[in-house]
């Protein structure tokens, strides 16, 4: 089979791609790549957010008892800045990685080329979009209003530039987690369903399934990047139970949305192993009765019974090393808060050696 999709397959796609959700327009309609479009959204978040900070004159440090802190109002702007990059980046790049294998989808798929096209749409079919930007917008609205403006500890009525910036954020990222939410659900659904009534299953080429186990890394890869950058939040106070716990669950999520997909696959290659297995043996107990007669028969016997070797020794999972090992490494971008934590804090103690 071709790597390249057919022509009118391909102008397809290119439509499809420039009616995509929203955050998959950005990159559609950019004339930059991933990379940079990427940096430049973090660039105009972080870049506004230190504008309006200016603007408001909220101060910058707190002094408690003699030692300078950075204010937590300040901490959370840039983490809403960098936490809605990393969705935006990550977003583009699972559905970047899952397009480049439609080739290898096609191969796997019995629709072929258009179960391929459908697989990997930048926006899955069934993603109830409106229901979750109205549940995001009512619970960015709700958490604004009690943090921004009942909460006594971080009170911005001072402060209005900075209460329209970190509350218009805010609801924007809780739109984005309920949208994700609609947008993942719908692509798990999908994926499920193309599992279950598309994939051909070649017992000799089990080794094509693979683009399924990168797809499922790919997601995991969102997970634990995502969930690296939740953890950022929490982790100034050092190392307790919670934030030990919370590094644990995110890292099961991860290894979850990867393992859940492989099981599905495992089960039904499983199914299919078995019948041919019972298929070759059914054929292999007549033709053993006839062997010592015929000699035909005794010879066809043979090649059953190496045939049967071949399937009984057939992968039962849809990856390769390299994946595994792909899914392993990810899992270590957990780690990254902590270093960043701890050269965070040197570096804020050390200016407030200097400005005491």
């Amino acid at each position: 089979m071709s790597e390249v999709p057919p022509a009118d397959l391909a102008r397809n796609l290119v439509e499809s791609d420039r009616r995509a959700y929203l955050e998959q327009r950005l990159y559609v309609f950019s004339p930059l790549g991933t990379v940079p479009t990427t940096l430049l959204v973090f660039v105009l978040l972080a870049g506004s957010f230190l504008i309006c900070w200016q603007i408001s004159g909220k101060p910058f440090v707190t002094d408690a008892n003699g030692r300078f802190a950075i204010g937590t109002i300040f901490w959370l702007g840039l983490w809403f800045s960098l936490l809605l990059t990393i969705v935006l980046g990550m977003q583009r790049y699972v559905r970047s990685k899952d397009r480049q294998d439609i080739a290898a989808y096609a191969t796997v798929l019995r629709g072929g080329w258009a179960s391929a096209a459908r697989v990997t749409e930048l926006t899955p079919q069934g993603a109830r979009l409106r229901t979750a930007n109205l549940v995001g917008l009512v619970l960015g609205l709700g958490v604004s209003w009690y943090f921004y403006w009942l909460d006594s500890s971080e009170n911005l009525r001072a402060y209005p530039v900075m209460l329209v910036w970190m509350s218009a954020v805010t609801t924007v990222v809780l739109i984005s987690f309920t949208r994700g939410v609609a947008l993942s659900r719908a692509g798990s659904g999908s994926l499920r369903q193309t599992i279950d009534n598309d994939l051909n299953i070649d017992l000799l080429r089990i080794d094509g399934l693979a683009v399924i186990g990168r797809a499922a890394s790919r997601t995991a890869l969102i997970w634990f990047t995502i969930s690296a950058v939740i953890l950022l939040i929490f982790i100034g106070g050092g190392i307790t139970a919670f934030t030990v716990s919370l590094f644990v669950a995110c890292a099961v999520m991860g290894i979850w949305a990867f393992v859940a997909t492989m099981e599905q696959v495992h089960r039904k290659i499983r199914a299919v192993k078995a019948r041919e297995l019972e298929r070759l043996r059914s054929e292999i107990d007549v033709l053993r009765a006839r062997a010592s007669q015929e000699t035909d028969a005794a010879v066809k016997l043979q090649g059953l019974l190496a045939y049967e070797t071949r399937i009984a020794a057939a992968p039962e999972w849809p990856f390769d090393q390299t994946t595994l090992v792909r899914v392993g490494a990810s899992a270590l971008i957990l780690t990254v808060p902590w270093f960043g934590q701890a050269i965070a804090a040197y570096v804020v103690e050390h200016l407030s050696r200097i400005a005491g």
